[in-house]
């Protein structure tokens, strides 16, 4: 087996030992519940077909919009202890005294978490569909394009917490891309502001914030296919509905912008691998 399976496999039997897989599902499997006994009250108390529709469709993006923040959580933790804390506590030196390469440790440990981000989204985004589309009948045009992008969200936030993790410990490196990330989420309010407010510089600004944390530009393209086709009608016609939203998006993500987020995600991987590989362990 070669040494990144290696270490991919560990990582998840960590992650299952830990608990973590367990209270993550666990509390998921809670979230979604509740979800579906909020439509529940939405389908029991209102008289209008079309106006539970819609309130539910929009619960179903709201439900969406957090699970993003849980998303970013479990990135940030499921990747374990920073690999400056192993090289400090010893427990890499053990390892790499056999022939392994440095990077086998950190791909393998970037894999790992990968696939298990991949199931919990997965899981979520069937989930919460579900919940919503079995008792009202509306299901997502794309939902599967919007649970790719918000899985895209959560490996620039493992990337990152791979590369913070080269340098610092634990506990920096959990608190770093948490920060970086509230930092996407602003800048795309300023950008949103902007456009509102037709001030160029905002909204420039907002855009280059995109580009440096592609974080919030990824939920906000999830955030439209998560939307009726009315919405997407209704923006092509002109209306502006949804113009300064702070959560939702009326217009795709831009082709561009998802190749940039996914180089984003190479990058930071490979600039964490090279950090720690030149480090003394």
């Amino acid at each position: 087996m070669p040494p990144v399976w290696t270490f991919t496999r560990l990582t998840l039997r960590e992650a299952w030992r830990s608990k973590l897989l367990a209270l993550a599902f666990g509390l998921t499997l809670l979230y979604i519940g509740l979800v579906a006994w909020g439509v529940s009250k939405l389908v029991e108390h209102s008289r209008n077909p079309l106006n539970t529709l819609a309130s539910s469709a929009a619960l179903e993006v709201l439900a969406f919009f957090l699970g993003s923040f849980m998303v970013t959580l479990l990135a940030v933790f499921v990747a374990g202890h920073s690999t400056r804390q192993e090289a400090e506590s010893g427990l890499l030196q053990a390892i790499l005294t056999k022939p392994i390469r440095r990077f086998d440790v950190v791909a393998g440990r970037w894999l790992g978490s990968a696939m298990l981000l991949a199931a919990y989204v997965a899981l979520f985004s069937a989930g919460v569909v579900a919940a919503v589309g079995l008792q009202v009948g509306y299901y997502p045009p794309s939902a599967t394009l919007a649970g790719a992008l918000l899985l895209l969200e959560g490996l620039v936030v493992l990337s990152l917490r791979i590369l913070f993790g080269s340098f610092l410990g634990t506990l920096a490196s959990g608190i770093a891309p948490l920060m970086v990330y509230g930092l996407g989420w602003m800048g795309g309010m300023v950008e949103q502001a902007g456009s509102v407010l037709h001030i160029a510089s905002m909204a420039t600004g907002g855009v280059i914030t995109s580009l440096v944390v592609p974080t919030d530009v990824l939920w906000r393209g999830a955030s439209y296919y998560l939307l009726p086709e009315v919405a997407r009608l209704a923006s092509e016609a002109g209306a502006d509905l949804g113009n300064g939203n702070p959560v939702v998006s009326l217009t795709p993500i831009a082709g561009p912008m998802v190749l940039w987020a996914a180089a984003y995600v190479v990058a930071m991987f490979a600039i964490g691998t090279r950090i720690f590989s030149r480090r003394d362990v």
